[in-house]
């Protein structure tokens, strides 16, 4: 299999080669043709104006004429139906010289009468140089009145021609060193950051995350290489989260289940026959169930939620109502714990998305709230209208959370350093409102002040 430097240096290579090849083909094979082509229009134009002048002015048909010859190295001689002669150039062919071109000039003269524009080309007999006539009839109306025979010599276009092959030979041993050099280092140059990109693809596929490129360039591949850093940063952010995840749910898992294991081993051994020994015991089975299965339950919901499951049933809905069964719902807990739980929001308040959800997030923000409120403190559950939209707020007092845990609030598992001794909970709380509020596509955050408050707010759709 080829690589791609050796391909980019034989498709250079071969560019270059069909650039000399036509530039061969038309500076040297096809040069004089061309070169006699555009000679002959060119003289043929020019000496069609200038015999417009014979009538009317004859001094500078002359002087036209005496130009024309001049400049191209013609002989020019201008005759009538019978062969007389009208007008010639100073520079025309001498008597000896019209000796040896007669024939071919008899047939041009004669073809041109016809009132057909005719060329010969012939070579100097003694001399071996070639020359090209013309022969181009006027007149009016299809009648030929004048025949204008024009001599040219082809020899400075041999030399021309010899000259430009000298220079090419040259040009081309230079164009293909000059090729075969810039074609390797710019073939180089490309294929070595797709090496190094491939190589730490190649890193990432084995597992090892933290490979890198340094590729710095501002073009395309730079943007390849950096797409490729930045998935390199991402996937072990990735590798980072599973592993935090593994440990964190066996962690969350293995209390409870040792518990249980514990008391029911006690039960069966023990206290089997103590009946309020056993209630107790049942009782923390039962209670270390109930927050194995809320584990699994906000495993599952998050696994639904951020795998795009989830299908929002939007509508309108009351929000004092929705604060109202908060409220109740944690009404014995905070006589429990001594935290009084405040509710603010006007009646007739409706705000727009899925309620269930909705709900589902109150209930984890307040949840959130009891396990870092202070002992005998305050939760303050609030909703009230923002231009169009509808801010609902979960305030706690208590210790706040610290700058540095601000950003990390939302991820899975993450738990403060200032949570509440005996406090409950999975760690997935907040990473399960974080999630169904961007499903939503709410605004929401949080605001802290250290040794005073916390408050949660969202931002929902007002109908």
């Amino acid at each position: 299999m080829k690589s791609i430097r050796s391909k980019l240096w034989a498709g250079m290579m071969s560019l270059v080669l069909v650039v000399l090849v036509l530039l061969w083909l038309f500076q040297i094979v096809f040069l004089d043709r061309f070169y006699l082509q555009m000679k002959i229009s060119e003289i043929e134009n020019r000496a069609a104006t200038i015999m417009g002048l014979r009538d009317d002015n004859q001094a500078e048909f002359a002087d036209q004429m005496d130009l024309l010859a001049y400049d191209n190295n013609l002989s020019i001689q201008l005759l009538d139906p019978s062969g007389k002669t009208l007008y010639q150039t100073s520079s025309a062919m001498n008597g000896q010289m019209v000796m040896m071109m007669r024939s071919i000039r008899g047939q041009v003269y004669e073809t041109a009468l016809t009132g057909t524009k005719n060329t010969a080309t012939f070579t100097h007999p003694r001399l071996g140089s070639n020359y090209l006539l013309i022969g181009i009839p006027d007149g009016d109306e299809g009648q030929v009145e004048r025949v204008l025979m024009l001599s040219v010599p082809l020899a400075p276009m041999d030399e021309t021609v010899s000259i430009l092959q000298r220079q090419l030979i040259y040009i081309s041993i230079i164009l293909l060193g000059a090729a075969l050099l810039i074609s390797f280092l710019l073939a180089r140059t490309f294929t070595r950051p797709v090496l190094e990109i491939n190589q730490a693809a190649q890193q990432m596929a084995t597992g090892d995350f933290s490979a890198r490129t340094t590729i710095t360039q501002a073009d395309e591949i730079g943007q390849l290489a950096r797409t490729i850093n930045h998935l390199g940063e991402q996937l072990a952010q990735i590798e980072k989260l599973r592993k935090d995840l593994i440990a964190n749910v066996s962690h969350e898992l293995r209390t409870p289940l040792s518990l249980i294991q514990g008391y029911a081993e006690t039960l069966r051994d023990v206290t089997g026959e103590s009946p309020e020994k056993r209630a107790r015991q049942l009782g923390i089975i039962i209670e270390e169930t109930r927050r194995l299965s809320q584990i699994v339950n906000d495993i599952l919901n998050l696994s639904q939620l951020q795998s795009g499951q989830m299908h929002l049933r939007q509508d309108c809905f009351d929000i004092r109502k929705l604060l109202g069964r908060a409220a109740q719902r944690y009404d014995l807990l905070g006589q429990q714990t001594g935290v009084a739980l405040q509710v603010e929001a006007d009646d007739g308040l409706r705000a727009y998305g899925d309620e269930a959800r909705i709900e589902q997030v109150l209930y984890n923000l307040v949840s959130n709230a009891y396990n870092y409120v202070n002992p005998g403190g305050r939760i303050t559950i609030s909703a009230f209208p923002i231009n169009d939209q509808v801010r609902l707020e979960v305030t706690n007092t208590g210790p706040g959370i610290d700058e540095q845990d601000l950003p990390h609030i939302w991820d899975r598992f993450y738990k403060s350093s200032h949570r509440i001794a005996g406090s409950t909970g999975s760690g997935l709380g907040l990473a399960i409102v974080k999630a169904v509020l961007e499903a939503h596509g709410a605004p929401f955050g949080v605001d802290s002040q250290a040794g005073l408050k916390t408050t949660f707010w969202v931002d929902l759709k007002k109908c």
